[in-house]
Formats: structure tokens, C-alpha cells, sequence
């Protein structure tokens, strides 16, 4: 029989084997490339081109001749705009570096609703099919936020995060608190 030692022991050797990530030694672990692409936008989404970002999880865009205030869905990223989080400042940095202004995008739009804030919401990817939401995650810039219904990139999102996570990219590094 295995004690709860070894056993703890084990579990932590096959979570670091399948994750990849180093155990917590005082160093920074070296930060393994990132996949970018994943799913691909599907065939409703909308063309558009960004107009500007806001912050780190807001755009806003140019389709069929008008602006649209896009929320990207399943991700929160911290506030830089009415309050100064953590990693805030870096966050929108990190969109706006993803999604430079006049940037052809792909916008995957929940027609069905909108945020309080009157914002569509929407998972976005560039031509080269980078999934801009997926990124935002992985790279800890952002963490996971869903609202019901979770939406067909839960699954994706939630393993970014995860990996964030473990890695301590980002925010996960940075900031003592994290949502």
C-alpha cells in the first residue's frame, strides 16, 4: 500500500510531467511557447476591423460601416480604465499589442445579449488564426470569467487558465490577490 506521502508525491510528479511546468524552486520557470491557435472562428463571425482597445478586455471595432463596443467573452482582464488593478496597465498593453488599431479581426458576436454596459459580446480572432481570447488567458493577462449559457470555448479557456496558472504567467506572478 502507498502512503499519502508518496502518493501526494506521485500525483504532484504527473501533474508537473503534464502540465510541463517546473515545481516552485524561487526562480522564475521558463515560460514554454504558447500555442495561439485553436478553434477557428466559425462561419457567422462577423469581419471587422479594430478601431481602438479600451483596456484589456475591450474593443472597440468597425463593421458594416458602424462601432461596436465589443466585451470579449469568458475572459476578465484587470481594470486599467476607472480603477488601476494589478496587471492592469499590462493588460490592455497586451491587447493592444495582439490587436493594433486597423487590424482585420473575425468577431464571433453573442447576438443574444449584451453586457450592462450595453457592449456586445464576442470571441475575437486575427487572420492568422490567433483565438485573441485564448491568448489573453494563457499568457495570464486575463482570467477566466463565464456567464450562462458557458459557451463552446469553456473547455478551451478553462485549460488556458489552468496553464496560466501553473506556470505563473502574468498576474499569477505579479499580483498577491487574483480573482
Amino acid at each position: 500500500m502507498i502512503g499519502p506521502k508518496r502518493l501526494a508525491a506521485a500525483a504532484l510528479s504527473s501533474a508537473i510531467a503534464l502540465t510541463d511546468c517546473a515545481p516552485p524552486s524561487g526562480r522564475a520557470a521558463p515560460v514554454a511557447p504558447v500555442p495561439t491557435t485553436s478553434t477557428a472562428p466559425p462561419p457567422q463571425a462577423l469581419r471587422a476591423t479594430v478601431a481602438y482597445v479600451i483596456d484589456g478586455d475591450t474593443i472597440i471595432v468597425r463593421a458594416r460601416a458602424r462601432r461596436l463596443r465589443v466585451r470579449l467573452l469568458g475572459i476578465d482582464a484587470p481594470e486599467d480604465t476607472r480603477r488601476r488593478d494589478c496587471f492592469g496597465a499590462q493588460a490592455t498593453a497586451a491587447l493592444r499589442g495582439l490587436l493594433p488599431e486597423d487590424t482585420a479581426i473575425m468577431v464571433a458576436v453573442d447576438r443574444r445579449r449584451a453586457d450592462p454596459y450595453g457592449r456586445a459580446l464576442g470571441y475575437v480572432w486575427r487572420p492568422d488564426g490567433v483565438f485573441v481570447n485564448r491568448v489573453l488567458i494563457r499568457r495570464g493577462y486575463a482570467t477566466t470569467l463565464f456567464l450562462p449559457p458557458d459557451g463552446p470555448y469553456h473547455a478551451e479557456l478553462t485549460a488556458a487558465e489552468a496553464l496560466a496558472r501553473a506556470s505563473r504567467a502574468g498576474l499569477w506572478r505579479a499580483c498577491r490577490r487574483h480573482p
